[in-house]
């Protein structure tokens, strides 16, 4: 099959691209600054995403970063279409510093090549023809995904992954379940607590559940929200990671677009009229996932979060929702509903004596020696080392 002949290119991101060869079979590659000026890419991108169920892959994530964080990691596309110009899959970058990225993978939990399914590998490979020899460190992407060897093989030159750390996302498989027999599967402990302290918060103090439903709530919610997520976490050690006013005006924005699309699951706990509790979330695709929660210490015996999730797990179920994704993190309130998880890694895949490799390996020495340490004297490093470790990277910065 005959490819489309592109002569290389120069982009604003200083990339080239070209014609590649996957077997008998050629793509036209091409490296994109401003994704939207490509008539259709941006509705078939998020169709793609959408399949997938991932809201930090779609083109609202990307584009919410884009006007955030873009300034200091400008974002571009390398998008790869089949001869006849079917759109085979793309990955939404970014450059910072010395490395290439995942555009948003600073704010979000899980990334991977937007693909037809089953041709992530075959894509990745495509793209990665259009990187040069440029270090590409993949954050939260899945652990063993064949696609991570295939973007290595796609590199120019000698390269290999180093990993930097390991995650988790645990969620709970829904296709089936009635709320009844999700409850059924739980410990006899568990549903008795569901069942009565909701009954204790809806019966006895009022409480009703309100959903952000219309663009003039967006703003003041997704406010609303951050004030009890920083009220949930002021007292714990570390602290919240989403308390930067850019991070606020991100969600502002991606919260807002999220609506437009259908896929916003923005939810309080309200009793006489003030939100006790918050919980926001999307449905994508098949997919209910729970991003963050925030809930008021004052109603904390009254375990407003786990109500609140609770319900939100029935919502789930009642949409018809294949899965209720929790994200990363291996929390114990998470354990709670998870039957499941899956693996993620952060790697630097790169050549052996690229100064972001060798980075990399002194990231991960550090990472191992301090895993013993009580949480602080990690603090007092971390205090110590914060120089040093806004290099690193796997650095996320927020």
């Amino acid at each position: 099959m005959a490819g489309l002949e592109v002569g290389p290119r120069s982009t604003p991101n200083g990339l080239s691209c070209s014609p590649v060869s996957l077997g008998r079979v050629s793509r036209d590659v091409e490296v994109l600054a401003e994704p939207s000026d490509e008539p259709g890419l941006v509705d078939a991108w998020r169709a793609l995403a959408e399949a997938q169920g991932n809201a930090f892959t779609t083109p609202e994530w990307y584009a919410a970063y884009a006007r955030h964080y873009g300034h200091d990691a400008p974002p571009f596309v390398v998008r790869v279409r089949d001869a006849d110009g079917t759109l085979a899959g793309l990955l939404p970058l970014c450059r910072s510093g010395r490395t290439v990225r995942f555009a948003g993978a600073n704010v979000g939990d899980r990334f991977g090549p937007v693909a037809q399914p089953g041709r992530e590998a075959e894509v990745a490979r495509a793209a990665a023809g259009a990187l040069g020899r440029e270090a590409v460190v993949l954050h939260n992407v899945d652990a063993g995904a064949p696609w991570v060897a295939a973007l290595g093989d796609g590199l120019r030159g000698r390269v290999s992954a180093t990993r930097l750390r390991g995650g988790v996302l645990p969620y709970v498989p829904l296709t089936g379940h009635t709320w009844e027999t999700f409850l059924g599967a739980r410990s006899r402990n568990f549903r008795q607590q569901v069942r009565r302290k909701e009954r204790a918060l809806v019966e006895g103090q009022g409480a009703v559940y309100r959903a952000t439903s219309s663009p003039d709530e967006v703003r003041r919610d997704v406010a609303e929200f951050f004030r009890l997520h920083a009220a949930r976490w002021d007292d714990r050690e570390g602290g919240s990671t989403i308390t930067s006013p850019t991070v606020h005006a991100f969600h502002d924005d991606f919260a807002a677009a999220a609506l437009a699309r259908g896929w916003l699951r923005m939810t309080f706990l309200e009793i006489s009229g003030e939100a006790v509790a918050a919980l926001y979330a999307w449905r994508i695709g098949g997919r209910y996932a729970y991003f963050q929660a925030g809930f008021d210490p004052a109603w904390a015996e009254r375990s407003v979060g786990l109500v609140l999730m609770a319900h939100t797990v029935r919502e789930a179920i009642a949409e018809g929702a294949d899965e209720y994704d929790l994200l990363l993190g291996d929390e114990t309130y998470k354990a709670r509903f998870a039957t499941d998880e899956r693996e993620v890694s952060t790697l630097v895949v790169a050549g052996a004596l690229d100064p972001t490799r060798l980075l990399a390996q002194v990231d991960a020495g550090v990472r191992r020696a301090t895993d013993g340490m009580s949480p602080e004297m990690r603090a007092r490093l971390r205090d110590l080392a914060k120089p040093v470790i806004a290099r690193m990277p796997g650095t996320r910065s927020r």
